[in-house]
């Protein structure tokens, strides 16, 4: 009997128990273990996600090519940016790369037919804001980061050693910090810290849960004061093995499948005892949460729970998301004052309710069909309110909430569910992460879309400034005239998206774009294309797409460069085509709170490189000698045509700049009535 034809399951759990190298040394000994199980979806996954802690990605879980490749990567192209507020140092150092103009001389790294990509240098510089992506400054020692979010004033990682690490401030409610705030990553420590590595963690406003490899829940409230043990009111751990930890607005949590969700109010340590490793807490039990067996054996449980301001929110295994109230507590209560409501207007039957991510007063549930249903705490608290008239108007009755007849007469509060974004549905969204006004969502191709708006132009969007190039994204400000300005997005925008852009010559291309309309509009003040392409909402809409379009063909290069493309550039990328699926820059995971984000990136150097190859010329990127690009618009609107041209010059310049992925009607980009 040979070794293959023993069943995929079983041939997938005896390769787990190999190392790598042995596992390859393997898969080498014949052609078909090669072609068939090089890439093992299950060895791979496995591997990546105990050596470096990832968490395992929905959009991962069946592609072994993809886990593979994360494997490699991992150890060397890992990246944290950052971009938003960081007046609390939130957002760290930034690093700066000039790649600057293309180095044809002497050999430095990386040849390209006699032709050498420079060495690119890495400043760091201080920043309190960042409209843009910018890399931040991770010390060394820190490894491979396996995990990021954000906390209300603060950014939070983990390492692959299972190591906490934040920067910023972790609680500085009412401008006023608790304990103290760093610009520096700093180790969040704990009296076992050497003996159990951390699995998990979350970051909520302002604390943070993490969970040991041992099952024991940490708590910190600030950066210099270590974290302490979560005991249950009895003095013990919970009867149970908690699987996750969830730091919400303003309470902790915890699910313990034997138990349910667990929560309590937040532990403080004011460092008055440095040996002191933990405190016990009046913890609270959400009745029928714990896990539960049906009479087919099929097991039913909570799958993913978030915290709200005064609402903890799950689902279950059996596609159900259910509601609590926890707004009015007494601490010597040990489960909510009020019942469990289940929440209207998610399921149809016919799609599973796959994971739940929110913060503060909205969220957002995910189907395995690839929807993504909004909602937020407004809406809870109708649902709420009419249960509880339910309630009234039958006492002593037994009110089922989760019983569809109760609202099928209640279409007002059903359509009240706040409206699911056209530009996240079907679109592989994998995560969405929510500040106080802004939210991103990472997608399963690696990119990240922002949705939302800026208080005061903080840069939490990540798309730029709206007075530098971002207007001609369709980011625009607005607010009262002698206030800093917010920013926000045109409505093309909920309808598209608009990615979050980590090339750095990007921003100098849109810098230069507006610039250059301006000086058009200043040159010819007769013209409106000039003056609709700056001030006129529809118009800029229009535009932005092609914009767009032009974004997200950026590796390609620029069509002129196409048209003649550099032969041994073709050559370096179909030697690397094993990570053709894979941009230069394809985000991770992502992290979100108050006014400032965070993204974990893979970024391919070479790549990257060899992408920034083809948008420069000698010494100035090529955009510079184009000029504003002449771009018809979906609504017939034309460029003007160039003045002081010959003939054959006039032909060639007056050629519209075509749409990369084809021209969009009016109607797709929302800005007629169907």
């Amino acid at each position: 009997m040979s070794i293959l034809d023993l069943p995929e399951d079983i041939l997938s759990l005896v390769f787990v128990l190999l190392e790598p190298k042995d596992f390859l040394a393997f898969c080498r000994s014949s052609k078909a273990l090669y072609t068939n199980y090089q890439k093992d979806s299950l060895f791979w996954r496995t591997q990546t996600s105990t050596t470096f802690r990832t968490p395992i990605s929905p959009l991962l879980k069946t592609d072994g090519a993809r886990w593979y490749s994360l494997y490699r990567r991992l150890k060397t192209q890992t990246r944290l940016y950052t971009w938003g507020q960081g007046l609390k140092g939130n957002l760290g150092h930034g690093v700066a790369i000039n790649r600057g103009p293309v180095n044809r001389g002497p050999v430095n790294r990386g040849r390209i037919a006699g032709r050498m990509i420079p060495i690119a240098p890495r400043l760091r510089f201080q920043r309190t804001t960042s409209n843009w992506p910018t890399e931040a400054h991770v010390p060394d020692d820190v490894g491979v980061i396996a995990d990021l979010q954000c906390g209300g004033w603060s950014t939070v990682i983990l390492s692959s050693a299972g190591k906490l690490y934040a920067i910023g401030s972790i609680n500085s409610a009412n401008f006023v910090n608790v304990g103290s705030q760093t610009e520096h990553f700093e180790r969040l420590e704990y009296l076992t810290q050497s003996t159990s590595a951390l699995s998990q963690f979350s970051a909520g406003r302002s604390h943070i849960l993490a969970l040991t490899d041992d099952n024991e829940i940490l708590s910190w409230d600030r950066i210099n004061a270590k974290g302490l043990k979560v005991l249950s009111r009895n003095g013990s751990k919970f009867s149970g093995r908690p699987t996750a930890v969830v730091a919400g607005w303003g309470d902790s949590s915890a699910y313990v499948p034997e138990l349910g969700i667990v929560y309590w109010s937040p532990l403080k340590n004011d460092q008055g005892d440095d040996m002191l490793d933990a405190r016990e807490v009046k913890e609270k039990i959400i009745p029928k949460t714990a896990r539960t067996f049906t009479t087919t054996g099929d097991v039913v449980q909570v799958t993913a729970h978030i915290l709200l301001e005064g609402f903890i929110v799950w689902i279950t295994s059996s596609s159900e998301i259910w509601a609590c109230d926890i707004s009015h507590q007494n601490q010597e209560d040990t489960e909510p004052t009020s019942p469990a409501v289940r929440l209207p207007g998610y399921t149809d039957g016919a799609d599973h309710l796959s994971d739940i991510k929110g913060s503060f007063r909205n969220f957002v549930v995910l189907t395995s069909s690839g929807r993504v249903l909004a909602g937020s705490t407004d809406y809870v608290k109708k649902c709420f309110a009419e249960a509880r008239d339910q309630m009234a108007k039958h006492p002593g009755e037994d009110i089922d909430s989760s019983d569809p007849t109760m609202w099928e007469n209640l279409r007002d509060i059903i359509s009240s569910r706040p409206r699911d974004l056209p530009a996240l549905q079907h679109t592989g969204v994998i995560s969405v992460q929510f500040g106080d006004w802004h939210y991103q969502a990472l997608h399963s191709n690696g990119t990240i879309t922002s949705h939302g708006h800026e208080i005061e132009s903080c840069g939490a969007l990540g798309l730029g400034d709206a007075f530098q190039g971002a207007k001609l994204r369709a980011l625009y400000s607005t607010g009262p005239q002698g206030l800093r300005l917010d920013s926000k997005l045109r409505p093309v925008a909920d309808l598209k998206g608009r990615q979050v852009w980590f090339e750095p010559e990007k921003l100098d291309w849109l810098k230069h774009l507006q610039a250059a309309a301006e000086k058009n509009l200043t040159e010819h003040p007769d013209e409106p294309y000039w003056n609709d392409i700056l001030n006129d909402p529809a118009k800029q809409a229009m535009f932005s797409e092609w914009i767009e379009q032009e974004g997200r063909h950026w590796e390609d290069g620029p069509l002129t460069f196409n048209a003649s493309l550099d032969q041994s550039i073709k050559k370096m990328e179909l030697d690397s085509s094993e990570d053709s699926h894979v941009g230069a820059y394809f985000a991770l995971a992502i992290g979100a709170a108050g006014w400032h984000t965070g993204a974990l990136v893979l970024v391919d150097e070479e790549k990257a490189d060899r992408t920034h190859q083809k948008w420069w010329g000698e010494a100035n990127p090529i955009w510079v000698s184009e000029g504003f690009p002449r771009v018809r618009l979906p609504d017939g609107t034309e460029p003007p045509q160039p003045e002081g041209l010959t003939q054959g010059e006039h032909t060639l310049a007056s050629a519209s700049r075509p749409w990369r992925d084809g021209m969009p009607t009016v109607e797709e980009l929302g800005l007629v009535q169907r």
